[in-house]
């Protein structure tokens, strides 16, 4: 029996292996390869492996903390396979199997002198249990904080978004109450009212992006609460990475490099709006709108500017990486609009004096 066990560990390791390769691919037949190979891995290896340490150490008064070790690490485990193929009841079988596994270590710790008179193999399973509880662990005290600052860092970006918008309102307005029927005026107005129209229109496109981008990874209960369009921490995985590359990079959405093209045409757009003369504003354009590739260490990240912003990100740092392009749009904007509003006060300049004198 211990022979067929570990035939079916090997072929199940390797179907699972072959699963999660496919699934980083994109292929269709990645889910399904992984949950072959994961029951077969619990069913045909992990129930018999205990089954046979059960039955070899029955006399040493341990087989509870056998038992509750083999329904904790097979319910831990189907919980983070559904979480990987987004099922659901994920979150529950997680919280269950990771309690049988609590458990079954405070078991061991006050069974422990009878432990003494087991061997090694007994052991095994035990010690396999902790590392993987620990590493899980690890796991999310490094993912969890990670999330909460990208979280942390768009509300406030958020925020300063509805502060500058609210502000280049207020100079538009105050720009379209001074320009009157002058025709270097009506110029002035025209190219605000272009830069204005862009702006909104690139704002609108990247709300749009966020809005469907969530809906595809979390479902359209998202949309029911605004606040969490916002604050995505408390139902966002480390594994979701794959929904949120496959709506963003995948050959039938593309959406990143929609992304990419209308920020270029917005660049190039606003470059054109700059005063001549205004060099110090023509590099600020560029600098905030520029969608160079960065070089990096790795050469695998280097392909194109697609994959440095979107390539296995979880959900809240793609939305945050998007919000704070939305951030700098409207800078841009606050900047063109401020020079149209300093160009419109010059040519009142003179009228004023004239009327003063008079």
């Amino acid at each position: 029996m211990k022979h067929n066990v570990l035939v079916w560990g090997y072929l199940s390791s390797l179907i699972l292996l072959l699963g999660t390769i496919f699934m980083n691919l994109d292929f269709v037949a990645g889910k399904v390869l992984f949950l072959v190979g994961f029951f077969t891995f619990n069913l045909g290896y992990l129930i018999p492996l205990f089954f046979v340490i059960f039955k070899d150490n029955q006399e040493n008064r341990i087989g509870l903390i056998i038992v509750l070790s083999i329904l904790g690490f097979f319910i831990f485990l189907m919980g983070l396979t559904f979480f990987m193929v987004n099922w659901g009841g994920n979150k529950v079988l997680i919280y269950v199997g990771g309690s049988f596994l609590l458990l079954a270590s405070l078991l061991m710790i006050a069974m422990r002198r009878r432990f003494y008179e087991t061997s090694v193999d007994s052991w095994f399973p035990i010690v396999l249990f902790s590392v993987f509880i620990v590493i899980g662990m690890l796991t999310s005290m490094v993912h969890r904080p990670i999330l909460r600052s990208f979280t942390i860092s768009n509300q406030e970006a958020v925020l300063q978004l509805e502060s500058l918008q609210n502000r280049n309102h207020h100079i538009f307005n105050e720009l379209s109450e001074l320009c009157d029927s002058d025709s270097a005026m009506l110029t002035i107005k025209q190219k605000a009212i272009l830069v204005d129209r862009k702006s909104d229109s690139m704002m609108s496109f990247i709300d749009e992006l966020k809005r469907d981008l969530i809906v595809y990874v979390e479902g359209n209960k998202m949309l029911q609460d605004t606040a969490l369009l916002i604050n995505l921490v408390p139902v966002q995985s480390n594994v979701e990475i794959n929904s949120v590359r496959r709506f963003m990079l995948g050959r039938k959405r593309q959406k990143a490099s929609v992304l990419h093209g209308k920020i270029d045409d917005y660049h190039r757009e606003m470059s054109v709006l700059v005063p001549q003369g205004d060099l110090w504003l023509a590099d600020f354009v560029d600098a905030t709108l520029n969608t160079n590739v960065l070089r990096l260490n790795k050469r695998i990240y280097n392909r194109d500017w697609e994959r440095q912003h979107f390539y296995n990100f979880p959900l809240v740092t793609v939305i945050s990486q998007l919000t704070t392009m939305q951030l700098n749009i409207c800078t841009v904007q606050g900047e063109l609009l401020s020079g149209c509003y300093r160009d419109a006060l010059r040519l009142r300049m003179p009228v004023s004096d004239t009327i003063s004198k008079k």
